[in-house]
């Protein structure tokens, strides 16, 4: 794991780059590589690239990037592990290539070397990858299938910059940064900025599973090179209708993911919850392993979040070596500020300061890799939220729509829209029913589109909203335009085109591989870990696994009304009764007692509320304790960024 940045040169006149701007990239990402940073600059000074590195396979110096083949002609920076290295690297020595260090870098090399590009498909791991081939003048930039690890970039002014966290970015002084209206309002939506945007203007991040291009004529291309949308045969189809045969093969792809996760020469622990993910995640470690380390951590005032009970449990039973921290609202507001900086663009989810707490746990015991339970949920439909719009869209959102015409539901929406007034989630889902919208847009969404309405003019500036070319060209066809269903639109199309047969919960999952499970759950594992220096794994999206699972149907994910049926099944005689059948509590933070009650954080939300610059409509803020939590915690998240950060 660690931390890269650098520039290219597309077209910029008289350009010269100081080696100086690399030093001070490499520096601003040294949370992510605390053990050594580098730099490397062409000759011409036209191409230049900066490394930050936290050692966890081969710690020597030979594993210091950037890297370069043994013939000079490829250079690479790496953030990231390749689990199945050892076996690539086999296979490539018994081909004539010859290896200095054992580190995953190289290995990277060398199979660019003989298989071009399409090595992608044989890496098995979690990846960001800036590479250049001096022979053909080719450079690429790679995100990994599920977007486990990030990656920034921009081409302004002529020039390619990009870095594995934006904050490296804007020590180019030909970088501007200026706010994305188009990018905030998808934000309010589903608490983070879709992929490809940022909520900066002309500031990307590549989607997960794409890799970009550039040519020797400097021109540059984007290319999705992976998809879990794959095409079964008939007789696969047959088996996977098939309960003891799914809960099998989940389960040999499960300790497989696993044990390649705990691949390293530093200590590796595990994050526990008490909950079914990190559980199983446990018992598998104790398989391979003896006396695993595991983390967990709790609020003094969040009862109702307070799992360290269920976790000893686990802890005991596997005779883990096991560390609890509780933490309070001072502690989490203590550290909000510096979340909002390690964040780089605003991230709505609480859950990023217990993160960072527990990784700060793990780093500060000892260990330098840990494994954590994310998309779980999403491959297994663990969800309450799942089962009840699986529920509404089948009773009541498809039948509906396919015997009402449009002109009916509308007629229908318009009489009893005045009974929803100042409800904006039912006048939201009314809308979308009427006008044959999808009732499923994300498992977290802040705003609804009524509600953000109310934000034009207030710090929404819809006036020229100009059409992103580079959005264009990652994302063709997707609207730009003020409505988040675009986003949902043009997932949900080429889901269509892939597997025109999709049934529902393969829609939602699709969707929230998509959106939000890579740039937000990810995103903030990733960079709440890599603040505390910490390197985190994700077993449950071994690329093998989410495929296995995309096919398995609806009716055995979601059996007898009962979310993660199968991943219960995969846990009966593994883990107790009493933590395989407890009620789902979810990794949380108590924001609502924060909000509502708590010393520190009604404070800094009122400040927030009497600057000019955000004039907020009173109005917005509705409903439960919970949504209401919600809403305040994005909104004082783009404030932060907007005014903390500058």
């Amino acid at each position: 794991m660690c931390g890269f940045a650098g520039v290219l040169n597309l077209s910029k006149q008289n350009f010269t780059l100081d080696s100086l701007l690399l030093e001070k990239m490499a520096a601003c990402l040294k949370h992510r590589g605390p053990d050594g940073q580098n730099v490397w600059c062409k000759p011409d000074c036209q191409f230049g690239l900066a490394f930050a590195r936290l050692s966890i396979i081969d710690l020597s110096s030979a594993g210091m990037q950037p890297m370069f083949s043994s013939d000079g002609s490829i250079v690479v920076c790496f953030n990231g592990e390749i689990y199945n290295y050892q076996a690539l690297k086999s296979e490539l020595s018994e081909l004539g290539y010859e290896f200095k260090s054992n580190s995953d870098t190289e290995v990277l090399i060398y199979a660019y070397q003989e298989w071009g590009i399409d090595f992608l498909h044989k890496l098995e791991g979690m990846f960001a990858i800036a590479l250049h081939d001096f022979r053909t003048n080719e450079f690429y930039l790679v995100r990994d299938r599920m977007g486990v690890k990030p990656l920034y970039f921009s081409l302004q002014e002529g020039i390619l910059s990009f870095a594995s966290e934006i904050k490296a970015l804007w020590l180019l002084p030909w970088m501007k940064r200026e706010i994305s209206s188009l990018a905030m309002y998808h934000y309010l939506t589903f608490m983070v900025t879709p992929a490809p945007y940022t909520i900066f203007k002309n500031v990307y991040k590549l989607p997960a599973g794409f890799y970009a291009k550039v040519d020797s004529s400097k021109n540059v291309e984007f290319t999705e090179w992976y998809s879990f949308v794959n095409p079964i045969s008939a007789s696969e189809k047959k088996l996977i209708q098939d309960e003891r045969y799914c809960v099998e093969n989940i389960r040999t792809l499960f300790f497989d993911a696993v044990k390649k996760r705990m691949l390293a020469d530093v200590p590796v622990g595990a994050f526990l919850s008490g909950g079914i993910d990190s559980s199983l995640i446990v018992a598998a470690m104790s398989h391979f392993s003896k006396r695993v380390k595991t983390f967990t951590v709790a609020f003094s005032d969040g009862p109702e979040s307070n799992e360290l009970g269920y976790a000893r449990i686990i802890a005991d039973q596997f005779d883990t070596d096991h560390h609890e921290i509780v933490i309070s609202e001072k502690e989490a507001f203590e550290f909000y500020e510096k979340m909002v900086y390690h964040l780089d663009e605003p991230l709505a989810d609480c859950v990023c300061i217990p993160f960072h707490y527990v990784s700060k746990l793990a780093r500060d015991s000892g260990v330098i890799v840990g494994l954590v339970g994310e998309g779980a949920d999403e491959l297994f439909f663990g969800y309450n939220v799942y089962a009840s719009y699986k529920k509404l869209h089948d009773n009541l959102w498809r039948p509906s729509q396919k015997v009402m015409p449009e002109f009916m539901r509308n007629s229908l929406k318009n009489m009893i829209k005045p009974v929803f007034a100042g409800k904006p989630f039912y006048m939201d889902l009314i809308s979308n029913w009427a006008n044959g919208r999808e009732l499923f847009w994300g498992g977290a969404l802040a705003f609804k589109e009524h509600q953000k309405s109310n934000f034009k003019n207030s710090f929404i500036n819809d006036m020229g909203l100009e059409q992103d070319e580079v959005v264009s060209k990652i994302y063709r066809g997707m609207r730009q335009e003020y409505d988040s269903f675009a986003v949902v639109d043009y997932h949900l199309s080429k889901l269509k085109l892939g597997r025109p047969e999709a049934d529902f919960c393969q829609q939602m999952m699709y969707l929230e591989f998509k959106q939000r499970l890579p740039e937000l759950l990810l995103m903030r594992a990733d960079k709440m870990s890599m603040a505390a220096s910490l390197e985190v794994r994700v077993p449950f999206l071994d690329h093998k696994l989410v495929e296995f699972m995309f096919n398995v149907s609806s009716e055995l994910k979601f059996k007898n009304n009962e979310t993660k049926h199968l991943l219960k099944c995969v846990a009966q005689g593994v883990l107790p009764d009493e933590i395989v059948r407890r009620k789902k509590v979810g990794f949380a933070a108590p924001t609502f007692r924060w909000f509502s009650s708590g010393k520190y954080f009604p404070a800094y939300f009122q400040k927030m509320d009497t600057q000019e610059s955000v004039q907020l409509p009173k109005d917005l803020c509705n409903g439960n304790k919970f949504n209401v939590a919600v809403q305040k915690w994005v909104l004082q998240q783009l404030w932060a960024v907007k005014n903390v950060q500058q």
